[in-house]
């Protein structure tokens, strides 16, 4: 069953905490709004790739994964194979906009390699 997508904009005003950790971490636009929904739906986790945001949802006190988080959550979860995963990270670096280090991206497929 498809999920119905809507687009939530977050009141104008900051929390004391975004506005310090935006200062602190040099949060984009985007990664605020993101924070200040969390803050605002009392959600449980924050989906992004951009560290600082990651470091600010932790400082909230809120769950916060990235894309290879994901995936290797998927392995453990029993969701998808290793095969499968090692399939979406070797083709990560041509066929996503994702930015990650070479190195990074070769160590985590040794470690999805190393659970066959």
């Amino acid at each position: 069953m498809a999920g119905k997508f809507e687009r939530l904009i977050p009141d104008e005003e900051l929390s004391a905490e975004l506005v310090a950790l935006r200062r602190l971490l040099i949060l984009h636009a985007g990664e605020i709004q993101a924070l200040q929904l969390v803050q605002e739906l009392n959600a449980d986790m924050l989906l992004s790739d951009d560290t600082a945001a990651r470091l600010a949802a932790k400082t909230l006190r809120v769950s916060a994964h990235g894309t290879l988080g994901i995936l290797l959550r998927a392995i453990r979860r029993k969701q998808r194979t290793s095969q499968q995963i090692l399939n979406v990270l070797h083709t990560l670096p041509t066929r996503s906009t994702l930015h990650i280090k070479p190195q990074l991206l070769l160590e985590i497929i040794k470690q999805v390699e190393d659970l066959e």
